[in-house]
């Protein structure tokens, strides 16, 4: 929390890496995936343990390919 009010306080937050645009495009079929599994788009809809999972789905992609990305040499 202590990170988020210090960012608050700056007044926005700070923008996405490339790498970071790139795992969170990463992470947008899983996403979607799992959205289409469980038949729902509503997010109002969903229950505590959709919502859980469908965070989990999206933090797991996202980590995924920032590994992957810090794998691969710049050159």
């Amino acid at each position: 929390m202590r990170c988020l009010d210090i960012l608050w306080k700056r007044k926005g937050m700070i923008d996405p890496t490339e790498q970071e645009i790139e795992a969170i495009q990463a992470a947008s079929e899983p996403a979607g995936e799992y959205l289409e599994s469980i038949g729902k788009t509503d997010l109002a809809t969903m229950t505590e343990e959709e919502w859980l999972t469908l965070l989990e789905v999206v933090v797991t992609a996202f980590s995924d390919k920032m590994a992957a990305l810090a794998e691969e040499p710049p050159f």
